[in-house]
């Protein structure tokens, strides 16, 4: 018995210090802020370039590289923000979900006329939630 004690104190201790040190490396709430800001400005622009690609001489390959635009800054978003507004990066999360699953399906031979409204329309839904969710970050 007398020799876990001393293990079980070092191990706290070793916690103890590791949460310091990692105080004192954590970005700020105001650091956080900004970052997650600068993720969402990416994210905005992300989704007008593929508005954009909505042309009609615009290849479905075009579309779809600009969509993995929009879906990677997407993610750094969600990262960044971490779980700040967690009701609306849900909103967040299901209007991109809906705009990818309206991407993958257009047709290889389609042509983009023929899908360009029904993509419009997700990229509106998820200007609207990312709208919101950037509003509950307070970027500016």
């Amino acid at each position: 018995m007398s020799t876990t004690k001393p293990v079980l104190a070092g191990l706290i201790t070793c916690g103890a210090v590791a949460a310091l040190l990692a105080g004192c490396s954590s970005p700020t709430p105001s650091e956080n802020t900004d970052q997650a800001c600068a993720s969402a400005g990416a994210f905005r622009t992300a989704v007008k370039d593929f508005t954009a690609t909505l042309s009609p001489d615009t290849t479905v390959d075009e579309v779809q590289a600009a969509r993995e635009d929009v879906q990677r800054t997407f993610e750094d978003l969600m990262e960044e923000g971490g779980d700040v507004a967690e009701d609306k990066r849900e909103a967040l999360n299901k209007s991109v979900g809906e705009f990818q699953t309206a991407v993958d399906a257009v047709p290889d031979d389609a042509t983009l006329l023929e899908r360009a409204a029904v993509l419009r329309a997700e990229v509106a839904k998820v200007d609207v939630t990312r709208d919101e969710y950037v509003a509950e970050l307070g970027c500016g």
